[in-house]
């Protein structure tokens, strides 16, 4: 989860509204978290959130991945109360955080923006279909983001630009059920972590009997042969497991892998 909330952009706060009180109010924001996860914000003065909160300090942000489409994507819900900084020094550490998440934001520096930060009091999270859960505000705070979380896009990237054959190869070797020729056609890496990967799968649309019912696209996890913490480690993990692959295929069909 702080993961999530450090690595994804899309979300939405949803507070008490002022001028329709017992209403929420949603509204798609930006945030940056702090070291220990706590979400921060600049708000306008004239935003109608930003009344909302003041008259209501309760509220919830919602966070999304960029690729989310769907129930079958991951998001989580953080719940607590936000409020104004107003120390100088929180203020300028906030800042500092906040630019290095959206370099973009010259508002930072209106006069009539101000400084919130959302005390997170419960979580709940869905990572998609029959996955989902809560923890409590002192399990989100004591947990860290994923180690390989910062690099895994660029990693999925180039394995989804330059080598989706392997990871075709690799989906149809540890997945048996996928294992018939010709019936992935294709698999994207969408998110990597330190446990393993999510590939969406494109199978054959002509081919309805090797599992049916199942979508043309749909989600799968595949993971890694052991825990992983550093880029040098993903690069060998996927390294093996595409041999082992290769060596499978090879064996199969008689040939050699070398």
């Amino acid at each position: 989860l702080q993961t999530i909330t450090n690595t994804l952009h899309l979300c939405s706060t949803t507070a008490q509204t002022n001028s329709n009180p017992g209403f929420p109010g949603g509204s798609v924001v930006g945030f940056a978290p702090d070291e220990e996860g706590r979400p921060l914000f600049v708000f306008s003065g004239m935003s109608s959130h930003t009344q909302d909160i003041l008259a209501d300090p309760r509220c919830s942000l919602t966070v999304a991945s960029k690729e989310f489409k769907g129930a079958a994507d991951g998001r989580v819900n953080l719940m607590g109360t936000c409020s104004r900084l107003k120390d100088k020094d929180e203020i300028e550490k906030a800042k500092e955080i906040y630019l290095k998440k959206h370099p973009g934001a010259f508002w930072v520096n209106f006069g009539d923006f101000f400084w919130y930060r959302m005390q997170v009091e419960n979580v709940r999270f869905v990572g998609g279909f029959a996955r989902a859960g809560s923890i409590t505000a002192e399990e989100y705070t004591d947990s860290a983001p994923d180690p390989i979380a910062a690099f895994g896009p660029h990693v999925a990237a180039h394995m989804n630009d330059d080598h989706q054959d392997s990871t075709i190869a690799m989906v149809q070797h540890y997945i048996p059920s996928l294992d018939k020729e010709g019936y992935v056609k294709g698999a994207e890496i969408t998110s990597m972590d330190s446990l393993g990967m999510y590939v969406k799968i494109t199978r054959d649309a002509d081919d309805n009997d090797q599992l049916p019912g199942q979508p043309q696209q749909f989600k799968l996890r595949l993971p890694f042969p052991e825990p992983i913490t550093e880029r040098k480690a993903v690069k060998e993990a996927i390294v093996k497991m595409t041999q082992e692959s290769s060596k499978d295929k090879a064996s199969a069909t008689g040939e050699s892998s070398d």
